[in-house]
């Protein structure tokens, strides 16, 4: 399981997904860094039919999506809590 984030240079809300992101890793979660204005990111993010950013994708370990959260973005102890309860599934 890992989240995958989608963020863009001049999106006003993207700097705090990646905060959001950085405490995440700092607590052992993988995160993927997609920078959707370069064409490896937004390629991705084609994969997964996103068109805005910020968005955070749980996904699990065959790449399907499990959670994901767009514009507003959750509190670390939000996506702990569903992080926690897949991994009890």
């Amino acid at each position: 399981m890992k989240i995958k984030l989608f963020w863009q240079p001049n999106c006003p809300k993207c700097p705090k997904a990646k905060e959001l992101c950085d405490e995440l890793e700092k607590e052992g979660v993988v995160v993927e860094r997609y920078n959707t204005a370069e064409r490896d990111g937004l390629a991705e993010a084609s994969f997964y039919s996103i068109a805005t950013t910020p968005v955070i994708l749980l996904v699990d370990d065959n790449e399907d999506v499990i959670k994901s959260w767009q514009g507003e973005m959750p509190t670390k102890k939000e996506v702990v809590e569903c992080i926690t309860q897949m991994i009890k599934k």
